[in-house]
């Protein structure tokens, strides 16, 4: 596996929100916070103006292409599942769906985005979740470090479940935030785990 190639996956897009989003409140475009801690704004809102529309699909569109990369080096040489394989690049496809359609208007594009996010935030945690599951311990190193990862993502699947029901978003968007960082760490974390084979 390729390090550099999950660092990239890992690095691009999170630093790419992060610049977003302070373009977008710099702009007035989204309230000025901790957004990891307040959820003053959901992920999406930074990237549908101005500068950070585009910055979205230069950077973080082509990252989503090498994550397709990092499965099919997962299918080819770590672990061989055409299943696990096939749902992971609907996910990134569907992720893809929902930055082209980011920063449009419209029922259509409202639903490409809503349909996007909710296949690449249900499929990638799940297959992240089977690999780490199905893999071998030769073949990674301290795996009760993905163990952890896991709990984290049910903590926030479980805390989201929790306030739904308050129709806070503020709640849901630093939910939204952490588990977006979460998956994107799960990249760099597995690579740099691996053991040499």
């Amino acid at each position: 596996m390729n390090n550099t190639l999950s660092r990239i996956i890992f690095f691009v897009p999170v630093s790419t929100v992060i610049v977003a989003y302070f373009l977008s409140s710099l702009g007035g475009y989204v309230d000025r916070c901790v957004p990891f801690l307040d959820g003053c704004t959901s992920i999406s809102k930074v990237g549908r103006y101005g500068v950070s529309f585009y910055l979205y699909k230069i950077l973080i569109i082509p990252s989503v292409i090498l994550m397709i990369t990092f499965w099919y080096q997962v299918n080819q040489h770590i672990y061989k599942s055409k299943l696990l394989l096939f749902l992971n690049i609907t996910s990134c496809i569907f992720l893809i769906i929902y930055l082209s359609a980011l920063g449009f208007d419209g029922k259509i594009y409202r639903f490409m985005r809503e349909i996007g996010i909710f296949v690449f935030f249900v499929f990638t945690p799940v297959c992240q979740v089977w690999l780490t599951i199905s893999i071998s311990n030769e073949k990674i190193k301290a795996k009760n470090i993905f163990y952890i990862l896991i709990f984290l993502y049910l903590v926030c699947l479980i805390s989201y479940l929790f306030i739904l029901p308050l129709e806070n978003a503020n709640y849901e968007n630093i939910i939204e935030w952490n588990f977006a960082l979460l998956i994107f760490l799960y990249f760099p974390i597995f690579s740099g785990l691996l053991n040499k084979i």
